[in-house]
């Protein structure tokens, strides 16, 4: 009676369980998941990650315990923090179910990923420089030469920031004349690197004849926190600042900041507006330099047409007084003075170049290079008629020269004594020009035009 009993109550229980088929019951257990877990976020670390058309797959591990995960190619492409295995993150998204080979299991449906607090983030940030810097890509060789007077700026930057605002009211204090344009971009959040990389490879692209091609790219952001600044450290938003043929400046954050792109760029400015300090000349400090180099440039001239008259009077001088082997001499010193005048002359030639090369990289305002280009005519013109007057001066120098040698030459006593007449000096080389110095010698040289002869004094017929 017993064992009828527990065989009615078995037949009776198993009448009562629900029977379901594979398919229904998977629909089930996939819609009680679902429904009892939604959206979560999940802390572990990333392994076996597999990209596949896109699509991102990977396991996310604690411990010994392991739950699989899946990122779509839309989601994958607006990550901020890409997965990389080994990397310890919080990933968010929604726990759903998938029949694999008819075997059903549970995954989560990543949308987003987090690092696991500010150190896994340094982490990932002294990872990807050393691979960088590895590569070469922060090495000084690669660096290009900042414009000290560039005419074209480009600032890549969010126009709704107060960066922007604090760069123009340097310019505008500075007073330097400047082409600036401003190519607005997300400086935070997912977008950031991406369009800021797209922004420097299309920059580049500007023809070099086109006068809209900027001489820097001015990267530019305030502070924020290592993660607000993350951007900045993306791959590929660091290889496009290398390959940037125009020279990059950045300005990120603030001095105690550090972001990758600051390594790779051509210069880093510690904040943007000391950014700004550098690239826009004072105008007031580009005044008082051409002044300086005018008033320099007057002396110098000064100073050398004063010591040119000085050897002028004593080329004089000295004609006056010395005979005809000295004409020689004169022609050699008078070719040399010559050389020296040239040489000035090359010297204010290419200090007037200089001045104009500056003037030229200054790029005024055009009310600013009219007034520089009148000062520079100005100057060309005072050059030209200074050097007319030295080089006027000098064949008349020269006829001076001719007509003193011409002189010298019909005083040579060598000529006199071809005209039959003698001169007689002493012992000692004296002339002797009367009868009375001649009783001081006991004998004579008597010169001719085409020698000359000793004689002795007759004591007893003197």
């Amino acid at each position: 009676m017993l064992i009828d009993n527990c065989i009615f109550e078995m037949n009776f229980v198993n009448e009562n369980i629900p029977e379901y088929g594979v398919s229904e019951i998977s629909a089930a257990i996939k819609q009680k998941i679902e429904d009892s877990f939604g959206y979560v976020k999940i802390k572990g670390e990333v392994s076996g990650l597999a990209i596949k058309n896109g699509i991102a797959y990977l396991k996310i591990k604690e411990n010994d315990d392991v739950i699989n995960a899946i990122i779509f190619n839309n989601a994958y492409r607006q990550l901020k923090i890409k997965p990389q295995d080994g990397l310890e993150v919080v990933v968010s998204g929604k726990i759903t179910t998938y029949s694999k080979r008819g075997i059903s299991s549970y995954q989560i449906q990543v949308d987003n990923i987090e690092l696991a607090g500010e150190g896994a983030l340094l982490a990932l940030f002294e990872k990807l420089k050393k691979q960088l810097q590895e590569e070469g890509l922060f090495d000084n060789r690669f660096k290009k030469v900042i414009s000290k007077y560039p005419r074209n700026i480009i600032i890549i930057t969010s126009i709704h920031g107060a960066v922007i605002r604090d760069i123009l009211r340097v310019y505008k204090d500075n007073g330097y004349p400047i082409n600036i344009s401003i190519y607005d971009v997300s400086v935070q959040g997912v977008k950031c690197p991406t369009e800021i990389s797209e922004a420097v490879d299309r920059i580049n692209l500007i023809e070099e004849t086109n006068n809209l091609r900027p001489d820097i790219i001015l990267i530019a952001r305030g502070g924020g926190s290592l993660e607000d600044l993350w951007g900045f450290n993306d791959e590929r938003l660091v290889r496009s600042v290398f390959n940037s043929t125009i020279p990059i400046v950045s300005a990120v954050g603030h001095e105690t900041d550090n972001t990758l792109i600051d390594f790779v760029s051509d210069l880093r400015a510690p904040t943007p507006t000391s950014a700004a300090n550098l690239l826009f000349p004072k105008i007031y400090e580009i005044e008082s330099l051409i002044e300086n180099n005018q008033r320099l440039l007057f002396s110098n001239l000064n100073d050398k047409m004063e010591k040119h008259g000085m050897k002028h009077r004593q080329l004089e001088n000295m004609i006056d007084y010395m005979g005809l082997n000295f004409i020689t001499d004169m022609n050699l010193q008078f070719g040399k003075i010559n050389s020296k005048i040239s040489k000035q002359s090359l010297l204010a030639n290419i200090l007037s170049k200089k001045i104009e090369f500056e003037i030229k990289l200054d790029f005024f305002s055009r009310e600013k290079m009219k007034y520089i280009e009148d000062q520079r005519d100005n100057m060309t013109r005072r050059f030209d008629r200074i050097f007319n007057q030295i080089h006027s001066i000098l064949p008349l120098q020269k006829q001076q020269l001719e007509g003193l040698q011409r002189i010298l030459q019909s005083l040579n006593y060598k000529n006199i004594l071809k005209r039959g007449y003698t001169l007689i000096r002493g012992t000692d080389k004296e002339i002797i020009g009367s009868k009375y110095e001649s009783k001081s010698y006991n004998s004579f040289n008597i010169l001719f035009s085409d020698g000359e002869i000793n004689v002795k004094k007759n004591q007893d017929k003197e």
